[in-house]
């Protein structure tokens, strides 16, 4: 889910990568003609009011409750959500740090870039009017766009995507690029029956996987997917590798198959001007739910005799906790991942517990570029973005980062930062993702400087996420709904884990309930009727 950095992989194998990513057509009978559509309030005084608690506010929470209102309105019923959040701001994995604490450089510290065929997020924004900010693939003082770095050295250097660097990649890889592309392309195809009726609100994933024989990606890992598909190294070991490794901290011989084509499925990367977050923050306003930033839920009950749970939360004030309060509610979505959630409950079942990667993001900013020495180069300049893989003869089923130490470091930008004589200089900021943190001392060295370097790092920011699931092979999946009433969003991070799936899998759940809500309403009115609105 998380960075989203291997669109440049990706532009600059000269449009060879498949550049499809996920197109997510809304459910015909909820969303009505045209997919998504404006919120619209009908003459008749809605019939029920329905109580919903959304924990988490990142992007399924968020997600949850912005369709669940349109949804709800649309059918004509009145909702009142609620949403808990222990952070004291909303966007979860997808929020950004100040360089040099001023409000007017802001980094993305989690989700970085999505692109526009992220329907729900890309529509989002163009409807609250947030400006798009295009990435540009653009390097600086004339250094080489991307480099892949095994540990000992590059193993490809990709600088454009002109005519000379088109035969070099189709030279050294042959028709592997194109192999990929007609691969994505295919194993999207299939993804994207996902969000169409009928199968839109899927109810069961797992089931919805193995009818959409998505099953081959999920089960077996990158490196074998490819290889059963005529995609070999180095193509594999190099390029995909390094694209799996900046995306999700993961060789192709851990990995799975579907995560290895949403790896390579980027293009046209773009992000919100003052960051991502703000799409979920307007998602929520417009949602016009209760918001309980700093409050943490602690359990949740079913309400004996009754079709209705109560949460139990604590507010807490820097960190303390200061009251204690609890609720009913008709419906609950449990929106973050429950191994993390400190959430007890007698009365439903523990969603499954799966492995996330620790993923440790350093961003700093310093007048200096990183050493051609360091990594054995002997360019005058090394690439702004460095990706890395494993070096040749290393077993591809080889789960740790290898002799690079780092995922990938990359130049963000550059900055103009005023000094105190009023003087500006011009600074790089960069970001480092990284198994193990990444100290002062390692960045002096990247940088070919003494660790005693003064003035060295301008300013530095240090996170450590539980950043997505190790994506291992599966074929079963966990599903949303945990019992009557009762719903979760986070089994989709163990299929596909980005910002837009998981709206996507709050948006699933919004639409599930008040399908359901409509169903029980019309068994009501003609007893027996319990059609699914397709």
């Amino acid at each position: 889910m998380f960075s989203r950095t291997s669109r440049v992989v990706v532009a600059s194998v000269a449009g060879l990568i498949c550049t499809t990513y996920f197109l997510l057509p809304g459910h015909a009978s909820i969303l009505g003609p045209g997919g998504q559509q404006p919120f619209v309030l009908t003459d008749q005084e809605p019939q029920v009011v329905k109580r919903v608690a959304v924990i988490g506010a990142g992007a399924a929470g968020s997600s949850a409750a912005y369709f669940l209102k349109e949804y709800a309105e649309k059918h004509d019923y009145r909702v009142n959500i609620t949403i808990y959040e222990r952070n004291n701001y909303i966007g979860g994995r997808t929020t950004t740090v100040d360089a040099y604490d001023d409000p007017e450089e802001p980094v993305e510290l989690g989700g970085s870039i999505f692109v526009e065929v992220n329907k729900n997020m890309f529509d989002a924004a163009k409807l609250f009017g947030l400006p798009i900010a295009e990435f540009n693939t653009g390097s600086t003082d004339g250094a080489a766009e991307l480099g892949v770095w095994d540990g000992k050295q590059f193993v490809i250097t990709i600088d454009g995507g002109g005519l000379w660097e088109t035969i070099k990649l189709v030279w050294r890889y042959g028709l592997s690029p194109l192999r990929t592309q007609n691969l994505v392309k295919k194993t999207v195809g299939n993804f994207l029956k996902m969000y169409e009726a009928p199968v839109f609100p899927w109810k069961s994933l797992s089931t919805t996987a193995y009818e959409l024989e998505l099953l081959p990606a999920t089960t077996n890992t990158g490196f074998e997917f490819l290889k059963a598909n005529n995609i070999n190294p180095p193509f594999t070991t190099e390029l995909i590798q390094a694209s799996t490794r900046v995306n999700y901290a993961s060789n192709l011989g851990h990995i799975h198959g579907l995560e290895t084509m949403v790896a390579m499925s980027t293009d046209g990367a773009m992000a919100i001007t003052g960051g991502n977050w703000r799409i979920f923050d307007k998602m929520v306003q417009t949602s016009k739910a209760g918001l309980h930033l700093e409050t943490r839920v602690t359990n949740i009950e079913r309400v004996q005799g009754k079709h209705t749970w109560t949460v139990n939360a604590l507010k807490l004030e820097g960190g303390v906790e200061i009251q204690s309060f609890e609720d009913e509610y008709d419906e609950v979505i449990i929106a973050t991942p429950w191994q993390f959630s400190n959430i007890t409950s007698q009365s439903i079942p523990a969603p499954e517990e799966i492995k996330y990667v620790n993923l440790h993001v350093t961003l700093f900013a310093s007048p200096y570029r990183l050493s051609p020495k360091y990594f054995n180069s002997d360019e005058d300049l090394v690439p702004d973005m460095i990706l890395t893989t494993i070096p040749e003869g290393f077993d591809p089923h080889y789960r740790t980062v290898g002799p690079a130490k780092f995922w990938s470091v990359n130049i963000l930008r550059t900055l103009d930062r005023k000094l105190e004589n009023g003087v500006k200089r011009r600074e790089y900021l960069y970001k480092i993702f990284s198994p193990e943190p990444w100290s002062d001392e390692q960045i002096h060295e990247m940088m070919g400087l003494p660790k005693d370097t003064k003035n060295a790092l301008s300013w530095s920011h240090r996170k450590l996420w539980q950043a997505y699931p190790a994506e291992e092979p599966r074929s079963a999946f966990q599903e949303a709904q945990l019992d009557f009433g009762v719903w979760y969003t986070a089994g989709m991070e163990a299929f596909i884990s980005c910002m837009e799936t998981m709206s996507l899998s709050g948006k699933n759940v919004a639409a599930n309930i008040v399908e359901g809500w409509v169903s029980a309403r019309r068994s009501e009115e003609v007893p027996g009727q319990h059609d699914k609105l397709v």
